[in-house]
């Protein structure tokens, strides 16, 4: 019997949601516009999402020979997705380095694509949403604590955050 770790749905929103709050709150100027415009709060979730994708990267098997950006892949070859690099991709992406919650289309692969497509991510979505409509709600003035850098994850695969200090009046 072959056994598979499942990290999908409980890793990835854990990571997300810090990872989406740390560049709120380092863009604090976005976090006051979604604040302002709660509307926009999918297109948000979304690109918090591109802008800090909770997993780095994923490995696949290659099922036949294919030429992606003229590289050939041969079936068998493993590949990589790296979510953070695909997800600033200039050529998908206007200003890829920018965080703009009103980003429309926004075609990032933080829940894979095609076939690999998370089955959770509307879920994941929802819940997201949920989070951080309640603390933009709760905690307007929300913001880091100054001079306290977060604590990352150490790891490979998941991008988290241990610690993020913040304050509010």
């Amino acid at each position: 019997m072959r056994v598979f770790p499942a990290v999908a749905g409980n890793e990835t929103l854990r990571n997300g949601l810090p990872g989406g709050l740390y560049s709120l709150l380092t863009h604090a100027d976005e976090y006051a516009r979604l604040s302002r415009q709660p509307g926009l709060m999918p297109a948000a979730v979304d690109e918090l999402l591109r802008f800090w994708p909770p997993v780095l990267d994923f490995r696949r098997t290659a099922t036949r020979d294919v030429v992606l950006a003229g590289q050939l892949i041969r079936g068998g070859d493993k590949v990589v997705v790296y979510h953070v690099s695909a997800n600033r991709d200039e050529a998908v992406f206007p200003e890829p380095d920018r965080l703009d919650i009103a980003r429309t289309p926004n075609d990032h692969v933080s829940f894979g694509f095609g076939p690999h497509f998370c089955v959770g991510a509307r879920l994941a979505r929802i819940q997201m949403s949920a989070l951080l409509r309640r603390i933009i709600a709760e905690l307007p003035d929300l913001e880091l604590t100054s001079g306290v850098p977060p604590t990352r994850l150490v790891s490979n695969f998941q991008n988290g955050l241990k610690r993020l200090s913040v304050r509010w009046r």
